[in-house]
């Protein structure tokens, strides 16, 4: 498949123009945005510098928020959170979830579910739940995890899916930042990649490889309405 034709079949999944309402909308914009920054390299190493895989989902979000707000909190600006959460506050191991300040706020988004190793199952079993959490997704959706990647390495990472799970082929489409990176005169510099595609058990299997491992899905008010112009 094109990168053309990837990007024309996410944005197709993630809205259809005929009954789109303005959470779709925005979900179609916000995925629109991160496929422009296709290729792009940002500085990445303090969070301040949107190379970094939650900073770059973060900065992207907020250019396409503004035409939008929460139906309940009118007065209140859109964001995405910022910070993980302590895990002397969730029990969960940083990384693994956000900080979620109410909605009241500006939150724009909430919980759709959560995973996290099970250390009383096999690794298999873990993988397995592990899968049937990551079928869940949908266009727009955040995930916000800790795994154990192909690399051998491990360690947080922030993803925003452009279309939902894809049973016929159990593949998983993403965009990041940083999953990919190039150090410059010794300074890293994360690399947006726009038309990630992996089999859901590849990525199942980097989360259930570690005890501490886990992850969250993160998804777009359901109260997101248009704001008057």
């Amino acid at each position: 498949m094109t990168a053309a034709v990837s990007f024309m079949l996410s944005i197709a999944l993630a809205v259809s123009p005929v009954t789109a309402n303005p959470r779709e909308m925005l979900i179609a914009e916000f995925i629109l945005i991160e496929f422009t920054e296709d290729g792009q390299m940002a500085r990445s190493g303090g969070p301040q510098h949107h190379g970094q895989c939650k900073r770059f989902q973060v900065d992207m979000f907020a250019k396409v928020a503004g035409n939008y707000m929460l139906n309940s909190y009118p007065d209140a600006e859109l964001y995405m959170p910022l910070d993980h959460a302590d895990k002397e506050i969730t029990g969960r191991t940083s990384g693994t979830c956000w900080d979620m300040p109410d909605a009241s706020t500006g939150n724009a988004f909430v919980e759709a579910a959560r995973y996290d190793v099970d250390r009383t199952l096999s690794v298999k079993e873990n993988q397995r739940i592990a899968r049937e959490f990551l079928t869940q997704v949908q266009a727009g959706d955040i995930l916000q995890m800790v795994a154990s990647y192909q690399s051998g390495g491990r360690g947080s990472h922030t993803l925003l899916f452009t279309r939902p799970y894809d049973p016929r082929l159990a593949y998983l489409y993403w965009i990041d930042s940083n999953f990919a990176n190039r150090r410059i005169d010794g300074l890293r510099y994360g690399i947006v990649k726009a038309y990630q595609e992996w089999p859901v058990d590849e990525v199942a299997k980097w989360l259930g490889q570690d005890w501490n491992n886990g992850a969250t899905i993160y998804r777009l008010s359901e109260d997101i309405v248009e704001r008057p112009r």
